[in-house]
């Protein structure tokens, strides 16, 4: 009997419309969550978000000031295409979002199969701590694409056997990766950590290596290089903004105390706020922020000199009570995981859609801290076991989610002791890609040993 050849043509067009059909239910079910969000919620200012939208009149030439250097450009740029319109923002958010999932789609569509890339990206739009950032006047959004696309732009990189094409995608991973940083200072080392997984991931002689890896390289050094020596030209700091000094404070102002009476006015000014900010919320946490005017006069030091100043006797209590410092690292790496959702209930005007995005943030918040916790375990369980590598087929891309996350982690937890719960939103999705991927090739693993028993 000959076979029919259209049937094998037919089975393999089935998986290619089993993946589109999976893309998009997931497009449309992000629609119209989204859709009714913005029929019943409204974008939510915080304290960050003035400055971000001062800065923005700033780029489109109708502010009153001038660049102050508190920020860096890249939230503000994408204020000012947006109109420095709320609504406007929200919208743009709510698109990057959409994009966020269908890359996570992608990513967990090649890992493992569309129905996990499905999940995966449900999870970004179901989980109340993501989606509902998408309505904050804050740059969690922004930087979570810019990570995401730079994920995504290295599996295509992997999987790219065009050198041509590789040009293009090194260059797009050169350019995410340097505007990480200049939305969201804390994550300026992510260009560096990236190099030697691209070195690494490369095909080819070590002339095309290094080839790509310096075409990846020369964007990091025109942009984020670029922007130190203009900080350091114009503000004298060699730092992406020029509050380094202030945040430091979050971590020694708990001790100002120990302060010689050389610096007896800032000390005895913060003093007195840290003290009102312990009583009325328990946490000394962001007192600086509003004992900036006062300390100001006391001193008779201007803004950028306070800042140079106190980043100087930080460092100095730092090293004179390393101790105390090193206590307030590891708090702050321990809530750095704690996976916080910011959003305001009570603008929320459909009284049962309240209801069930509370339910959903409850749950979301017990999803995000499980996968959390399990990242935490596989992390020394794929360094410490070569058993468990072997058996969940680690890979490049796992390795460098890993490294990412990791680095973060840790970097914030020394450069600050503030808001710790929410730089790792931006890094969350990555967390609950790695533990989902893991946990499924692990599932596979243990079914095909049981299998040859």
């Amino acid at each position: 009997m000959i076979a029919d050849p259209r049937r094998g043509s037919e089975a393999a067009k089935k998986p290619a419309r089993d993946v589109w059909v999976w893309f998009a239910g997931l497009i449309l079910m992000g629609i119209l969550v989204r859709v009714i969000l913005w029929l019943t919620y409204k974008p939510i200012p915080y304290g960050d978000t003035g400055s971000y939208l001062r800065l923005g009149h700033w780029v489109l030439g109708t502010g009153e000031y001038g660049f102050d250097g508190t920020r860096v450009p890249g939230y503000p740029v994408f204020l000012a295409i947006l109109g420095l319109d709320p609504l406007r923002v929200w919208l743009g958010q709510m698109g990057l979002g959409l994009m966020i999932a269908g890359m996570l789609f992608y990513l967990g569509w090649r890992m493992t199969n569309a129905r996990i890339g499905f999940l995966l990206g449900s999870l970004y739009s179901l989980t109340p701590g993501q989606l509902l950032f998408e309505a904050n006047l804050l740059t969690e959004t922004l930087t979570t694409f810019l990570i995401m696309l730079c994920l995504f732009l290295f599996w295509g990189l992997k999987e790219s056997k065009s050198f041509k094409l590789g040009l293009f995608l090194t260059a797009g991973l050169g350019i995410s990766a340097s505007l990480v940083g200049m939305v969201r200072p804390l994550f300026f080392p992510l260009t560096l950590i990236i190099i030697p997984f691209l070195w690494f991931i490369l095909d080819g002689s070590n002339k095309n290596r290094i080839s790509l890896v310096a075409i990846y390289a020369f964007f990091p050094l025109l942009l984020q290089g670029g922007w130190l020596l203009y900080m350091r030209m114009n503000w004298n700091v060699l730092s992406p903004t020029t509050m380094a000094g202030y945040s430091m404070v979050q971590h020694t102002g708990g001790y100002f105390e120990y302060l010689p009476d050389d610096y007896a006015a800032i000390r005895d000014t913060y003093i007195q706020y840290r003290d009102a900010q312990i009583a009325e919320r328990g946490v000394q946490t962001n007192a600086i922020w509003k004992a900036i005017p006062a300390i100001t006069e006391a001193s008779g030091l201007g803004f950028y000199e306070l800042a140079r100043e106190l980043n100087q006797i930080s460092w100095m209590l730092i090293r004179e009570h390393p101790e105390l410092y090193l206590q307030n690292v590891v708090s702050g790496w321990v809530n750095f995981w704690k996976a916080p959702v910011y959003w305001e209930p009570e603008m929320m005007q459909v009284r049962f859609i309240r209801t069930i995005f509370q339910l959903l943030a409850w749950a979301g918040q017990g999803i995000s801290v499980l996968a959390n916790f399990g990242f935490l375990l596989l992390s020394f369980g794929i360094v410490l076991s070569r058993q468990l590598r072997s058996s969940i087929r680690i890979d490049i891309i796992l390795w460098l989610s890993l490294a990412m996350v990791w680095l973060i982690s840790i970097i914030q937890a020394f450069l600050d002791h503030g808001d710790n719960p929410r730089f790792l939103v931006p890094m969350q999705m990555v967390v609950i890609y790695v533990v989902l991927v893991v946990t499924i090739r692990l599932k596979e693993h243990l079914g095909v040993s049981r299998s040859r028993k």
